[in-house]
């Protein structure tokens, strides 16, 4: 008998917004002791708690305790919810964990162009309103609730998931 599961299609993926979290970690650090803008103490927690080994890894030999958790959490958001938020299947597509959905803006899935303005005081909802993920999701699912079976099969023909057949070993 044999299971399915899922994973991330491109690994970069995740590897590049780590690669954008960090840098946005060292702004907000440098903004914060050279006070050239008020930054707020949330947006550092914010940045630092993703950081924190909730960005899927596969490349890492050591794994630690919190990227095993991050993993069995992004895997069971797929495999166990019926319905997902645009949040928590945007933290999907970019390989985060999405229990962590609640540190992005919630109204990001009707936030249009034309009022990006409000997000330049969140950071962090202002990276992921920029990522391709976001439009393309925002394009395909126009509401907040998303059955989960289509936003895989959305996902896998998109590319940004693949499904994986496991064998048992009994």
């Amino acid at each position: 008998m044999s299971a399915i599961t899922y994973k991330i299609f491109h690994e970069r993926t995740a590897e590049n917004i780590k690669v954008e979290i960090k840098k946005l970690h060292d702004l907000l650090l440098f903004d914060n002791k050279g006070n050239l803008n008020k930054v707020d103490g949330n947006d550092i927690k914010s940045v630092e708690v993703i950081l924190a080994d909730n960005i899927l890894d596969f490349k890492t030999l050591n794994i630690s305790d919190n990227q095993l958790r991050a993993r069995f959490e992004w895997h069971n958001f797929l495999t166990e919810k019926n319905h997902l938020n645009f949040n928590e299947c945007l933290l999907i597509l970019l390989g985060i964990n999405p229990t962590l959905s609640s540190l992005i803006e919630p109204n990001l899935y009707k936030t249009k162009l034309n009022e990006v303005g409000g997000l330049k005081e969140n950071y962090l909802s202002l990276i992921f309103f920029q990522r391709v993920e976001n439009h393309l999701l925002r394009e395909r699912f126009r509401g907040n609730e998303i059955n989960t079976d289509e936003f895989i099969k959305w996902a896998m023909d998109y590319k940004y998931l693949r499904e994986v057949q496991i064998q048992d070993k009994t």
